[in-house]
């Protein structure tokens, strides 16, 4: 006779590892907004929030490479259009920083 108890909580500790945060430092509130609201059209909103304390946005998501490129995408595009030249992103323990193309640059005939 199986345990359901302990394949419950194998299954939900397997669930919790296949999920990510994804952080995006921004440097001042005023910034934060355009990437929110992109970031809210992709994902649930409970998955998005603002810490105001680190100033950063984050994106808690299942780890899927769509997940992940949907989050660079979003900063991309925040970067262009209003945000800062460039921003810290962390996904799990790691950090990169992504820097904004300036408009007209060959990268945006292949995404407009």
């Amino acid at each position: 006779m199986a345990d359901h108890n302990v394949a419950v909580g194998v299954e939900a500790s397997s669930r919790e590892d296949l999920m990510v945060e994804i952080c995006v430092a921004v440097p001042d509130d005023t910034r934060v907004h355009g990437l929110m609201r992109r970031l809210a059209g992709l994902f649930d909103r409970s998955s998005v929030s603002f810490d105001g304390v680190q100033r950063e946005v984050r994106v808690r998501s299942e780890w899927e490479s769509r997940s992940v490129v949907q989050v660079l995408r979003a900063v991309e595009s925040w970067l262009a259009d209003d945000g800062p030249d460039s921003a810290r992103l962390s996904v799990g323990d790691r950090s990169y920083t992504m820097v904004g193309m300036p408009r007209g640059t060959v990268a945006d005939e292949f995404t407009g």
